[in-house]
């Protein structure tokens, strides 16, 4: 049996994507390595062998040269035949890995590029210089990889003209009985975010909203199911609107799973920054395949996906009061219609077993290729 190797230095060992899409779907062919830093020690999860190198550094500067000089050596000693990175300080190790002539996927997450130009921790006057340097050194070293794996169509255009490059979308698992369960009732009063959350991501606009609901309605509350760094915790405490939101901080995925259930409203209230022009996240696919009605921006690819898919509203993102003022016209007919339309749509369009049979057939053909 094949030996396979994914890195990761920055996400956790259960992330939704690396280890609970790809890694077990490709463990049931191949023997999968999965090499983490979170000092959680080694582990055997659902025949993924998780391979740990120590707690990750504090300093991102630390990270890209500690960790990932750590990572690096434990790929070699596993020496596995086809090595899937997913981070872009490990862009080096890939590099050297293609020197000892290994076979290399790169997964992109996202177009790190543009979102340099929101980061809020480099220093303003320093982003654009430090977007278009790692453009050029992106450009540099990704041709010289197997493949590219990217999560969205939107992306597509800017990867498929430096490599071979293949969509692989961030899509819940099928759920079985999916279109059951309709509610009599729906509470209204419950908005859930989840996912990592800063500025960009609409911390923020929702904190506007909120106010606006409560305004309206004292029972209104906000549930954020997702990290936010201490240094914005600490500042978005200060706000009185805090005091209306439950955060939940980062959960397990069987938690955000039980908050899915709680909740009828999804929020997706992104600054069109960065990369969040770009509509295809999986929030957006997990709000669905639990029925909820989505809240989301009226720019980029969310204003085409919502007029194909009719999953939800497209909302202007800074007018909280037109938004509270949409919400609190929701009735449970329009919960009912966009929980059978939501549910219906990601089993038929947007379910992971889709996008399983693209990864297997990448990892055959460059398996094959080896064997030639």
């Amino acid at each position: 049996m094949k030996k396979i190797c994914h890195i990761t230095t920055v996400h956790t060992r259960y992330d939704v994507r690396i280890f609970h899409k790809e890694c077990k779907s490709l463990a049931k062919k191949y023997n999968v390595y999965l090499i983490v830093a979170d000092g959680l020690k080694d582990e055997t999860v659902e025949n993924v062998k998780i391979t740990d190198i120590g707690l990750r550094q504090a300093s991102r500067l630390k990270r890209a040269k500690i960790d990932s000089k750590k990572a690096l050596k434990k790929a070699l000693e596993l020496d596995c035949d086809l090595y899937h990175f997913h981070d872009p300080e490990l862009i080096p190790i890939g590099v050297k890995l293609k020197k000892l002539g290994k076979q290399v996927i790169f997964d992109i997450h996202e177009n790190t590029d543009l979102q340099i130009l929101e980061k809020e921790w480099i220093p303003f006057v320093f982003r654009r210089i430090l977007s278009k340097t790692y453009s050029l050194y992106e450009k540099y070293h990704i041709n010289k990889f197997d493949m590219l794996i990217i999560p969205q169509n939107a992306m597509l255009e800017k990867f498929s003209k430096i490599n071979k490059t293949a969509v692989i979308g961030n899509f819940p698992n099928r759920k079985i009985n999916n279109n059951t369960d309709l509610k009599d009732s729906y509470n209204k009063f419950k908005l859930l975010y989840a996912g990592s959350i800063n500025e960009a991501r609409g911390l923020f606009n929702m904190l506007n909203l909120i106010k606006e609901l409560k305004s309206i309605n004292k029972e209104y509350s906000l549930t954020i199911a997702g990290s936010i760094e201490d240094s914005m915790l600490e500042k978005v405490k200060q706000y009185p609107e805090w005091e209306f939101v439950n955060y939940l901080g980062f959960i397990s995925k069987e938690k955000i799973e039980a908050e899915y259930k709680k909740h009828t409203i999804g929020l997706i209230m992104f600054n069109n920054v960065g990369q969040y022009f770009m509509a295809y996240s999986l929030k957006l696919f997990e709000y669905m395949q639990n029925g909820m009605t989505i809240i989301m921006p009226n720019f980029g690819d969310w204003i085409a996906f919502n007029n194909t898919y009719k999953a939800g509203y497209n909302i202007d993102v800074h007018d909280s009061k037109a938004t509270a003022k949409l919400i609190d016209s929701f009735t449970d007919d329009i919960f009912v219609n966009f929980k059978i339309i939501n549910k219906t749509t990601v089993n038929t369009d947007f379910s992971w077993e889709s996008q399983e049979k693209k990864l297997f057939k990448i990892y055959t053909d460059i398996l094959d290729n080896l064997q030639n």
